[in-house]
């Protein structure tokens, strides 16, 4: 698909950078007009889990970069067998918008996507 970015992200949400860049980079194809996405998984898929307190760390909490990007169009997928081998197949723990993806599904996803960003 032309003009489309996908995120992979693989990298627990807090301790390092990789998620906060991610997201950096994901306002910015939405500020170009991009099709984009980002898929959660490994150990990636807790970034999606909604009301993480962070007040006592150096670090900005997530869930409200996920509101405002996905209301910018943007979409969230939560790879299923990663959450599943966490213990995080609830889904009200998840970050309003987010959906569930499945390996079939990740796989056209990827090959469809003209950019792949993996954090």
């Amino acid at each position: 698909m032309k003009n489309s970015l996908c995120i992979l992200m693989r990298h627990a949400p807090y301790g390092q950078i990789h998620d906060a860049e991610a997201l950096r980079h994901m306002g910015g194809a939405l500020a170009e007009k991009m099709d984009t996405c980002a898929v959660l998984m490994d150990d990636g898929v807790y970034a999606a889990c909604d009301g993480h307190d962070t007040t006592a760390t150096p670090w900005t909490a997530l869930s409200p970069l996920w509101a405002q990007h996905l209301a910018k169009g943007a979409r969230l997928y939560v790879h299923a067998p990663s959450a599943q081998a966490r213990g995080l197949l609830a889904a009200e723990r998840l970050v309003a918008g987010a959906q569930w993806i499945e390996d079939d599904a990740l796989a056209r996803l990827l090959v469809d996507c003209e950019t792949v960003m993996v954090y």
